[in-house]
């Protein structure tokens, strides 16, 4: 189950204004649930006079409703002040849920004219993550996207560059040998990521020339017009006796000298499946030895994370979960969790921290962690008589 919400502001929301909206929503199509809704709930509360409750005050409204053509959304309009009206959108994927919002909000300015100010709870969530979280955090940037974020392959290729044989200083790789670096991908597929570390300053690209015979470079240059005049020389291989022209010539790629921590790749893995995954903010900084080496805003919800390419201990986690708890004194609902590329086997029982152990496990893990973030942010935005003990809204949506 996917949500968003808004809330439309205006001087008062008086009955015949509602009235007026409700009656436009009804004529196009929009089905009202909240008898039914009402006459469901009255069978899990226990005694009768829990009932009570679920009928709203003089003073408040609520109502849910079908949209036409979309017969697995719901939409709960709900007045928690009398200046405020707030629309909850649910459904079974974001592409619905923004379709029905869309569509609401076309109604809205019909009925209350062009001048509808809508103030969404995501961007305002956002921004506050962005001003109040990610400096305190030390983690650059506002958790936009990188121009080019990395691919997976690319991932996995600066990792394996850095066991790479050292030449001249540094960690290299021939282009004609880069195959090792990525085995079940193709060499098309390892050198376009080869080029994408190189444009974001991660790896170097030398052009080069070596004996054929003893693999001794034999020259080398950033500049390939450079070693085209160089094998233009009439001059002999020193090792072999060819000449220079009849030699090797070749692409190395090298480890630049911004040195990647050693967890970039756990982290850049963990970044794109939170953004593969929908969430709006992704900010990251792998220090090797901070309590966080990223974090996400998502529903209002903060996920705080840590990746492990070494063994981590029980002190690793604890750190998180403090970091943790004091953004949640602050206000925030936040979601800690610790990726390790291989099993752990620590006790955390009891530990506020999501522990991934493995990179097969990961997708699943986040799945499940940001449902339980839209699950939270629904339960702040629904009125108390929408939100009995123990039944999710979703309860209460079609099955698939």
């Amino acid at each position: 189950m996917f949500t968003e919400s808004f809330d439309i502001t205006r001087p008062t929301w008086d009955p015949q204004t509602l009235a007026a909206l409700l009656r436009r929503l009804h004529d196009s199509g929009y089905q009202d649930l909240t008898v039914d809704y009402h006459s469901l709930l009255a069978r899990y509360l226990r005694p009768r006079t829990d009932l009570d409750r679920l009928v709203p005050a003089a003073g408040e409204f609520v109502d849910v409703l079908i949209p036409p053509g979309h017969p697995s959304a719901r939409i709960i309009l709900h007045r928690p002040e009398v200046t405020l009206l707030r629309a909850v959108l649910a459904g079974r994927s974001q592409q619905e849920v923004r379709l029905v919002g869309a569509a609401l909000k076309v109604h809205l300015e019909a009925v209350l004219g062009r001048e509808v100010e809508v103030e969404e709870h995501s961007r305002a969530l956002l921004a506050r993550f962005r001003r109040d979280v990610l400096p305190v955090l030390q983690l650059a940037g506002n958790g936009e996207p990188p121009r080019g974020i990395r691919s997976p392959v690319a991932v996995q290729v600066l990792r394996a560059m850095r066991h790479q044989p050292v030449v001249r200083g540094r960690p290299t790789i021939l282009a004609s040998q880069c195959a090792p670096l990525a085995p079940d991908r193709t060499v098309e597929q390892i050198r376009e990521a080869l080029e994408q570390l190189v444009g974001e300053g991660w790896l170097e690209r030398w052009h080069v020339v070596l004996c054929r015979e003893k693999g001794v470079w034999l020259g080398s240059s950033a500049s390939p017009d450079e070693i085209r005049a160089f094998t233009g020389l009439m001059m002999d291989c020193p090792h072999c006796g060819r000449r220079i022209s009849d030699e090797q010539a070749d692409i190395a790629y090298r480890l630049g000298e911004r040195t990647p921590a050693d967890n970039r790749w756990l982290c850049d893995l963990v970044e794109t499946a939170l953004r593969r995954l929908g969430v709006e903010a992704v900010a990251v900084h792998p220090t090797g030895g901070a309590a966080v080496d990223g974090a996400a805003c998502y529903h209002g919800a903060v996920i705080l994370f840590r990746a492990k390419d070494d063994p981590a201990d029980i002190g690793d986690v604890m750190r998180l979960q403090e970091q943790g708890r004091r953004l949640a004194g602050e206000g925030w609902r936040v979601f800690p969790l610790l990726v390790a590329d291989r099993p752990l086997g620590l006790d955390v029982g009891g530990i506020e921290v999501t522990v991934v152990e493995g990179m097969a496990a990961l997708d699943d893990a986040l799945e499940h962690l940001l449902r339980a973030a839209r699950e939270a942010s629904l339960e702040l935005l629904l009125p108390e008589a929408l939100r009995p003990a123990g039944i999710p809204l979703a309860d209460f949506l079609p099955a698939d």
